[in-house]
């Protein structure tokens, strides 16, 4: 094997991607189809920034269908459709912002129970406070 290729353990651990997944995403179209020495699959180094995009994408709550269908789209040169992408991107923005906006009324919400229930406690106080000094 010349320099710059590698087997897909090797491939697996440069990436943090499994064995399995990487098989699968060839399986699917997701990455092209490795080179082959005998019975083993030869990557080189341009698999890692692929693997690294899917990787990232995934954490971003990319499903393998939605980057299955982008793949598809990809021209001959092997461009990623960036309009398509972005689409894609602003959907989940939006959805972020939603969460984001969700947790914040969230927190909001803890301080106003901890104020009310600081204030009930309070109120409590006094009351007991009257009524003791009242026997």
């Amino acid at each position: 094997m010349g320099l710059g290729f590698m087997f897909i353990g090797k491939l697996s651990k440069k990436v943090g991607i499994s064995i399995k997944a990487i098989r699968y995403y060839e399986e699917i179209g997701l990455i092209k189809p490795a080179h082959r020495e005998g019975k083993y699959r030869v990557y080189d180094e341009s698999y890692i920034p692929v693997l690294e995009m899917i990787k990232l994408a995934k954490k971003l709550g990319f499903t393998l269908d939605e980057l299955k269908e982008i793949a598809k789209s990809k021209s001959q040169q092997g461009l990623v459709p960036i309009t398509q992408l972005r689409q894609a991107l602003d959907k989940k923005r939006t959805n972020v912002v939603e969460q984001i906006e969700t947790l914040n009324q969230t927190l909001s919400d803890m301080a106003l129970l901890e104020a009310q229930v600081i204030k009930y406690n309070q109120c409590l106080v006094s009351d007991l406070a009257v009524l003791d000094s009242s026997k």
